[in-house]
């Protein structure tokens, strides 16, 4: 049976991400030490919360270099939701953190004013598949996910490049990125009912 870890640092939305992973038949169990990922098969990272209060809580329980050891260097598959979505990037207008950078690219806040919708985007918003990706094998394009974010990753750069969905929140951006064995999504497929179950099982079934 496969090995998922979903990673814990302090501040992840844990419980409904733990309970949406677990419909499937893996080994599943929450690791709040970067030394217990060592043999896993699949890394989740959820999150909530700040980058760099985030980044942070990856550092101090030895999560930064074991993800990288294991994700980048030994090619485990690896999938981030929301905040963890961010932390792929190099940076974010947050704070002053630096992130995982194994994409390029700096997140952005969504702008303030009268002339843009209200900040933070919450609730349900068309995802649009841009190109063939195991993420959204299977599932219609567009189609509703759940988004709970001030922050967003620009089509720029890398966060073109990788796009795997394109939402739309007064300008399109990436809603989700997949290259390799790296997939994050800025939605909560945890929370995105038949959609996101059926995107959880997809990345699953690559392992």
């Amino acid at each position: 049976m496969k090995k998922v870890a979903i990673v814990d640092y302090g501040l992840g939305n844990l419980r409904s991400a733990y309970n949406a992973f677990r419909c499937f038949d893996v080994d599943l169990n929450v690791i709040d030490a970067g030394d217990r990922l060592a043999d896993a098969h699949a890394i989740v990272v959820p999150g909530v919360g700040s980058f760099d209060a985030g980044i942070r809580g990856l550092r101090a329980r030895g999560h930064l270099e074991a993800l990288q050891r294991r994700v980048v260097e030994g090619g485990v598959a690896f999938f981030g939701i929301c905040l963890g979505m961010q932390f792929v990037f190099e940076s974010s207008e947050e704070g002053s953190e630096t992130g995982l950078g194994w994409m390029k690219g700096r997140v952005s806040r969504f702008p303030d004013g009268e002339n843009f919708p209200k900040v933070p985007h919450i609730g349900w918003a068309d995802v649009r598949v841009p190109r063939p990706t195991r993420l959204f094998s299977g599932i219609e394009s567009p189609s509703d996910f759940y988004f709970v974010h001030s922050y967003y990753v620009p089509l720029e750069m890398d966060g073109a490049a990788h796009a795997a969905g394109i939402a739309e929140y007064g300008f399109e951006f990436a809603a989700a990125v997949e290259r390799d064995n790296i997939c994050a999504c800025q939605f909560h497929p945890e929370k995105s009912q038949l959609a996101g179950l059926k995107m959880i099982e997809n990345f699953l079934g690559a392992l």
